[in-house]
């Protein structure tokens, strides 16, 4: 399997678009958004949402992109606004076809996600939240290096499910809890 993990181009707007619906069916229970929700947005809603983290500095989306021209993977990573005496980025959204899970190019995505939070973004702290039935993606975050922060929040779908907030930080980062921080924003 031939692939790179790189920024997602503008002009990959219908392949992320593709990528993202099949996401929707295959692991809906992973994504806020719905399948049906997604599929019945205009063209020129995926097109300013590629373009937007395709360019951002403040906001990206990382690719597992095949020779075939097909996308095989994707997260996107968002500085958060909320966090004023530290900068926090939240990864978002995920997601690795079927036939590519297993092979490392997950790791790459988000370790290439991780770099740009810290490298571009300037990011102290890189969160994300994780389903609480979904055991596997908690153990793969674990070996890449977050951990739990004893945060949780109720799955906006569907609030009988829990979502745990894990995190990542830099070597040498004093963790939050030790500043007097609290670890979800309000």
């Amino acid at each position: 399997m031939d692939y790179e993990v790189r920024r997602i181009r503008s002009d990959e707007w219908r392949a992320y678009r593709e990528l993202r619906l099949e996401a929707l069916r295959d692991s809906p229970l992973a994504f806020v958004d719905r399948y049906e929700d997604a599929r019945r947005r205009p063209d020129q809603y995926w097109r300013d949402r590629v373009a937007r983290n395709a360019a951002g500095r403040l906001t990206c989306t990382y690719v597992i992109a095949r020779n075939d021209g097909r996308l095989a993977g994707m997260t996107s990573c968002f500085v958060e606004p909320e966090f004023t005496d530290y900068v926090s980025a939240h990864i978002v959204a995920v997601y690795v076809t079927p036939g590519f899970r297993g092979n490392g190019s997950a790791t790459r995505l988000i370790e290439a996600v991780i770099a740009w939070a810290h490298d571009v973004a300037g990011a102290d702290r890189i969160r994300l939240f994780v389903m609480e039935a979904n055991e596997r993606a908690e153990a793969f975050y674990r070996r890449i290096g977050f951990s739990r922060t004893g945060a949780t929040m109720a799955y906006p779908p569907d609030p009988s499910f829990t979502e745990y907030e894990m995190e990542y930080r830099r070597a040498g980062a004093v963790p939050l809890a030790a500043e007097g921080q609290s670890g979800t924003p309000r």
